[in-house]
C-alpha cells in the first residue's frame, strides 16, 4: 500500500466501483458483437481454443515467474486450502438449496456445480488490474503479483473440476436420457437377434444323414444358382443406372461450371441467402462429403451477419456430442456387463489405466504445463535468475538483462491479451443465453442461489480469511487476504454454458438444464456491479482496518 495512514472512504469507494466500468464496457463489447453475429458461435469456440492453448499460459507464465519467490510457497499452500473450502461450502450451500427449494432433480448436478464453480480467473485478474493502478491503495507490483495468486486459484478449481472430475456433475443431469437411449438400443438388439435366430435354426437342421442330405443339398445348389442369376442381373441394371446417373450428374456439373464462367466475364453476379444454415462443422463437413452434391460458396458476411442473432440453440449445436456420448455410454454398459461376469479383476485395471490416462492428459495441457514449469522456475533462485533480476548472482546478457529476458518479453506481450478476450467472450455467452421456459417454483432456486453466490459465499469468506488472520497465516502480507475474499465473492463461470451444451441433445424440444442455468447467470451478472464494490470496501475498511 502507498500510504500508511487511514485510507478515506471516498477513495475506497470509488477505487472498488473503478474497475467495474471497464469490466462491464468489455462485456458490453462481447455482447453487442454477437448480436450482430460478427463474433459467431464457432468463431467464438476458435478464440476460446486459442486462449485456453497458447494465451492463457503465456499470462500465467509471465506472473508467476515475475512475481513468486520461494518464500511465497506458504502463500500457495494457503491459497489451495481456501480453494478447497471456497468449493466445499458452495457446493453444500447449493445442494441445501435443492433440498428446502425442491428444485428440478434433473438440473441437481448443474446446481451443484453453480455453488462450486466461480469465474475465478478473467474477472478478478481484470479486478485486480485496474485496482493496482496509480499505487493508491496498491502498488503496480502487488497488482501483477495479485494475478499470480489468481493463477493458483485457477489451477485449484482445474484440478477439481477436470481432475477430480467434478465436470462430470453435469452429465450426471442427462443420465435419464442416456438410460432411455441405451434401453432402446438393448431392445432393438434382441430383437434383432430374435430375428435371426430362426433362420440361423433352420440352415443348422436342413442336413440329415443320408438319401434326404444329398436331395437337400442339391436343392439348395440348385436355388442358390437361380438367386445369384437374379443378383447378377440386378447388379448389372443397377451399374447401368449407376453410368447414367454419373453422366448426368456430369452434364450437369459442366453446365453449372459454364454459367458461373459467363456471369464472371459478364461481371454480373448476384449473391441469394439460404433459408436455414447448417452452423456446425460436422454438418457441413458432412454435407460437403455428399458425393454428386453442387454447392455455392457464399460469403461469410453477406450470408451471416444478415441473418438473425444467433442463440443459445446455436451454442447447442456447435458444442454437443449428445450422439457420441450416448454411443460411448451404450457399448461402455454392455461391455462392462459381459466382462465383470467373465474378468473382474481387467475391469478394474482398465479403470484404473483410463483414470491415469486421464490425468496424465489434464497434467499435459498447455495451461497445466505452463503453472507447472512455471512454479518451478519461481521456486529455484538460480532458474528464476535466468528470466527476471533477482537477488541471486546470474551473468546478465550483453544488454545488462537477465539471459532469458526475452521469453518474459514474449508472454507478458502474448498474455495481456487473455483478459480482454475472455471478457469480450464472455459478454458473447451472456449474449446468447435464452431462458425458453422456466420451471414451476424455480424462481426461488434462482433467488437462493444467487443470494448464496453473491452475499452467502462472501461473508463466509471474509470469516474464513480473518480467522487466518488472526491465526498468523498471513504474517503481514495482506494481499493474499485480499485475493482470497475476492474470490469469495465472484459469480459463476461460463464455461458452465458449454459443458451443459456439451451433454445437452440438439433435437431435443425442451432444454431444461439450459434454461436453468441462464436464468442463473443472467441473475448473478445483473446484480454483481453492486455486490462486489461493496465487498471490496468492507472488506478493507472493516475487515482489514485500512
Amino acid at each position: 500500500m502507498s500510504d500508511s495512514s487511514s485510507l478515506d472512504l471516498g477513495l475506497v469507494i470509488y477505487s472498488a466501483v473503478k474497475p467495474i466500468f471497464k469490466i462491464y464496457f468489455i462485456i458490453a463489447i462481447g455482447f453487442y458483437l454477437a448480436k450482430r453475429n460478427i463474433l459467431s458461435v464457432s468463431t467464438c469456440r476458435d478464440i476460446s481454443d486459442t486462449v485456453v492453448t497458447a494465451i492463457m499460459p503465456c499470462l500465467i507464465f509471465n506472473n508467476i515467474v515475475s512475481n513468486l519467490k520461494s518464500s511465497d510457497i506458504k502463500n500457495i499452500g494457503i491459497i489451495i486450502f481456501t480453494s478447497a473450502l471456497l468449493f466445499t461450502f458452495g457446493g453444500l450451500l447449493a445442494y441445501g438449496i435443492h433440498i428446502i427449494t425442491k428444485s428440478p432433480k434433473r438440473w441437481l448436478g448443474g446446481l451443484i456445480s453453480v455453488g462450486i464453480f466461480p469465474n475465478i480467473s478473467d474477472l478478478p485478474i481484470a479486478y485486480l488490474q485496474t485496482f493496482a493502478k496509480g499505487g493508491v491503495i496498491f502498488t503496480t507490483a502487488q497488482g501483477e503479483k495479485g494475478v499470480a495468486y489468481v493463477c493458483i486459484f485457477l489451477m485449484a478449481m482445474v484440478m477439481c473440476q477436470f481432475s477430480f472430475g467434478l465436470f462430470r456433475l453435469i452429465e450426471y443431469d442427462f443420465r435419464d436420457e442416456l438410460k432411455v437411449d441405451e434401453e432402446h438400443k438393448v431392445c432393438s438388439d434382441s430383437e434383432s437377434s430374435t430375428r435371426n435366430q430362426p433362420e440361423h435354426e433352420k440352415v443348422n437342421n436342413s442336413s440329415p444323414v443320408g438319401v434326404g442330405a444329398d436331395k437337400s443339398r442339391t436343392t439348395q445348389n440348385g436355388s442358390n444358382s437361380d438367386s445369384d442369376s437374379i443378383i447378377s442381373q440386378a447388379v448389372a441394371s443397377d451399374r447401368l443406372d449407376i453410368e447414367e446417373e454419373e453422366e448426368d450428374q456430369h452434364n450437369q456439373f459442366l453446365k453449372t461450371r459454364a454459367e458461373q464462367a459467363h456471369k464472371s466475364r459478364s461481371g454480373s453476379s448476384s449473391v441469394h441467402s439460404e433459408g436455414s444454415a447448417v452452423r456446425r462443422r460436422t454438418s457441413n463437413a458432412s454435407e460437403l462429403s455428399v458425393p454428386y452434391t453442387i454447392t455455392s460458396v457464399l460469403s461469410r458476411t453477406s450470408d451471416l451477419r444478415r441473418q438473425r442473432s444467433q442463440n443459445v440453440q446455436d451454442v447447442i449445436n456447435e458444442y454437443s456430442e449428445f450422439d457420441a456420448l450416448r454411443s460411448n455410454e451404450v457399448q461402455r454398459t454392455r461391455t462392462a456387463t459381459s466382462e465383470i461376469a467373465v474378468e473382474p479383476s481387467v475391469k478394474a485395471e482398465s479403470k484404473v489405466k483410463n483414470y491415469l490416462k486421464q490425468l496424465y492428459k489434464n497434467v499435459t495441457t498447455p495451461s497445466s504445463l505452463s503453472l507447472i514449469i512455471s512454479i518451478a522456475i519461481a521456486m529455484a533462485p538460480p532458474l528464476k535468475a535466468l528470466f527476471v533480476n533477482s537477488n541471486f548472482y546470474m551473468p546478465n546478457a550483453p544488454d545488462e538483462l537477465p539471459p532469458l529476458s526475452f521469453i518474459i518479453d514474449f508472454t507478458s506481450y502474448v498474455g495481456a491479451a487473455s483478459v480482454p478476450l475472455g471478457l469480450i467472450l464472455l459478454g458473447t455467452t451472456l449474449a446468447r443465453l435464452q431462458v425458453k421456459k422456466m420451471p414451476p417454483g424455480f424462481w426461488k432456486t434462482a433467488l437462493l442461489i444467487t443470494i448464496a453466490r453473491l452475499i452467502i459465499i462472501p461473508i463466509f469468506g471474509v470469516g474464513v480469511t480473518t480467522g487466518f488472520y488472526k491465526g498468523g497465516w498471513y504474517g503481514s502480507d495482506i494481499l493474499v487476504r485480499f485475493v482470497s475474499v475476492l474470490e469469495f465473492g465472484l459469480p459463476n463461470a461460463t464455461s458452465l454454458v458449454y459443458f451443459t451444451a456439451f451433454y445437452t441433445d440438439p433435437l431435443s424440444e425442451e432444454h431444461l438444464q439450459m434454461d436453468c442455468l441462464a436464468i442463473c447467470l443472467i441473475c448473478q451478472y445483473a446484480i454483481l456491479w453492486i455486490t462486489l464494490p461493496f465487498l471490496t470496501t468492507f472488506t478493507l475498511k472493516v475487515s482489514m482496518g485500512l
